[in-house]
Order: C-alpha cells, then sequence, then structure tokens
C-alpha cells in the first residue's frame, strides 16, 4: 500500500476519532474529552501535513473524505443505532466512486 495513502487514511481515523468525542461531549463536556478532541484533532492535522508533503491537495482531502466516510458510517450504524436513507447511501456510493476515480 502507497504510503501516502496510510498517512491520509491514518488522518481520517483520527478525525473520525474526534468526531464520536464531540458527538458525547454535548453530553458529557469533561477536560478529558476535549482533551481527547484536541489531541486527535491535532494529530489527524499532522498526518495530513505528512500525506500533503508527497501528493496533491485535492487527492489527499478525496481519500481522508472517503475514509471518514466508510468509518463515520460503520460507527454510526454500529455504535449509534443511526439509519441512513435512500438518498444518503447514493451519496455515500457517489463519495466513494470518486474516490476510486480519483486514486486510480
Amino acid at each position: 500500500m502507497n504510503s501516502v495513502l496510510v498517512f491520509a487514511i491514518i488522518s481520517a481515523v483520527f478525525y473520525c476519532v474526534s468526531m464520536v468525542a464531540m458527538k458525547y461531549w454535548w453530553s458529557v463536556p469533561t477536560p478529558g474529552l476535549t482533551a481527547l478532541i484536541v489531541v486527535t484533532l491535532l494529530s489527524a492535522g499532522a498526518f495530513e501535513l505528512v500525506a500533503l508533503q508527497n501528493e496533491r491537495l485535492g487527492l489527499i482531502y478525496v481519500g481522508i473524505l472517503s475514509a471518514e466516510v466508510v468509518i463515520i458510517g460503520a460507527a454510526s450504524l454500529l455504535h449509534f443505532n443511526e439509519a441512513y436513507s435512500a438518498r444518503e447511501t447514493a451519496g455515500i456510493g457517489l463519495v466513494l466512486l470518486g474516490t476510486a476515480i480519483a486514486w486510480t
């Protein structure tokens, strides 16, 4: 696997962890949760910077977005028991298709 893609995926994982923490922040706004959000956002940004060092901005953006769609999509379905409409599912599919086209 391409190292740039690995850094983009790691960045997406950190962004997703921060998003999940943000979802909990409104019900449990603790200093620890706030610190988790800050640290994961800074970590995501750091990995994104490394990925951007050797790749175009658009490809990194699309790669991170696509990884986030998959990770957050799974988290919202499996952990938060949220459902997607047909329109939202089609949008997810288009993001993934666009990423596949961009990265080939």
